[in-house]
């Protein structure tokens, strides 16, 4: 069992994110006698998942429903960890690749463009329309 300030120091939060993340229902600690809050060992990884749903920039109404789901439906937190952290790999190496492209394409014409987005998938011309929303450009209009 850990005590709130190992919690923090061993995730890198503050004691101030492990309490509000408690109070939110995201952390569930156990009470001792004296009323102390002590979190069972599995809390360090309940914790690392909370931070990685962060980045993906889900808020913390939407992580508390996926673990709610999780918790329903437990699976191996290390593995959803690691699945989200491959994820955030891809999504960054994707994002660099369309910066890389960004300028090759506005060296095309529409023509060009609508000739070379042609054998696209529809799911892969939405993904890459909307990569070019996000970087603040749109080359496919």
């Amino acid at each position: 069992m850990l005590k709130i300030g190992e919690l923090a120091g061993l995730t890198g939060v503050s004691k101030r994110t492990v309490d509000y993340y408690t109070q939110l229902g995201l952390l569930e600690p156990v009470r001792s006698e004296t009323n102390y809050r002590y979190y069972p060992e599995e809390s360090i990884k309940h914790l690392q998942l909370i931070l990685a749903l962060k980045k993906q920039h889900l808020t913390l109404e939407e992580i508390k429903e996926r673990l709610q789901l999780m918790k329903n439906q437990p699976a191996p937190m290390n593995e959803i960890i690691d699945k989200i952290e491959h994820l955030q790999e891809q999504m960054q190496h994707i994002q660099e690749e369309v910066l890389e492209l960004n300028p090759l394409l506005k060296q095309l014409n529409k023509q060009q463009i609508r000739l070379m987005i042609k054998p696209l998938t529809q799911q892969s011309y939405a993904l890459l329309h909307s990569l070019a929303i996000l970087l603040g450009e749109n080359p496919f209009i």
